[in-house]
């Protein structure tokens, strides 16, 4: 992996982002003679990470971790330039394009202190809900009403310490237990479409059975997308902050799926370990939290 200085003079940015333009200009361009399928996207890839507003804003802020996600971009972008197989170089670019979202997100969040701590215990508590309203209509559905009873009787100790806490103003200490909360609610969530128990360790026979496990993750992951972004998917910026992540995790699937089809339940196992990740990129690039 290349490593690059953490700071770099305004200048030597800027001359340092003109040779990367051109470069790639130069690139895209080969590209389009050449004949490339992905010509048009790694254009549009290329506008979005050098020329877009969402590009200025994350050059113009002094967020490290903002500049830092955006220079992962750019090398995923490289990668993909570089060429490859189809569908991996179409994985690189939708990642591309979601980490830069994800990176204007940093930017947009670098107030500080005390403020900051509330609004993500706040924003937390809301994710909470919204998980919880979910998991209440998918039990009610199945007829299974009572494990929703039984499911807020297991979170309502760490519900009611982060309450505390919050009150004394230990924010920090507070999202932690309003945190396992959410993750046994999300547990909940993933076993109820198999009945299984929650537990951690799951033990599987042939890669085939762990195949059929993660593909209902899977089908958990796009569920929740609907469920806890079905009001903020009204939103147009949101859409576009997502979708770099929504491509990314179809395309990831596809591959499992036809690894599969193949056979090989091995490779199936992780491009699909892949698409639900970024299916949880999705989520929280949306403003809902949820466990990776």
């Amino acid at each position: 992996m290349r490593s690059k200085p953490m700071m770099l003079s305004a200048m030597a940015t800027r001359v340092a982002l003109l040779v990367t333009t051109l470069f790639f200009l130069a690139a895209a361009s080969a590209a389009t003679a050449s004949g490339d399928p992905l010509a048009k996207r790694l254009a549009m890839v290329h506008t979005l990470l050098f020329e877009s507003s969402a590009a200025k804003q994350i050059e113009g802020s002094d967020t490290e971790a903002a500049l830092a996600k955006r220079r992962e971009a750019i090398s995923l972008y490289e990668t993909a330039a570089a060429g490859g197989s189809m569908e991996t170089r179409q994985a690189q670019l939708n990642q591309a394009v979601a980490m830069l979202y994800e990176a204007v997100g940093l930017v947009s969040d670098g107030a500080g202190g005390e403020q900051k701590a509330r609004r993500d215990f706040e924003n937390r508590q809301s994710s909470l809900q919204a998980l919880l309203s979910a998991h209440e209509r998918i039990m009610k559905e199945k007829g299974k009403s009572q494990l929703h009873t039984l499911l807020l009787a297991e979170i309502e100790e760490d519900s009611e310490m982060a309450e505390a806490l919050l009150a004394e103003g230990q924010f920090v200490e507070a999202r932690v237990h309003l945190d396992r909360a959410y993750e046994v609610t999300m547990l909940s969530v993933e076993h109820a479409r198999t009945g299984e128990t929650l537990t951690r360790e799951l033990k599987f026979d042939t890669p085939k059975d762990e195949y059929a496990y993660e593909l209902d993750r899977n089908d958990t992951h796009r569920m929740l997308v609907k469920m806890l972004l079905k009001e903020k998917l009204e939103s147009q910026s949101t859409q576009n902050r997502i979708a770099g992540f929504m491509e990314a995790a179809d395309s990831y699937r596809d591959m499992a799926l036809q690894h599969a089809d193949a056979g090989d339940f091995i490779e199936a196992i992780d491009a699909l370990e892949l698409s639900t990740n970024e299916l949880v990129k999705a989520i929280r690039g949306a403003g809902v939290y949820i466990p990776g």
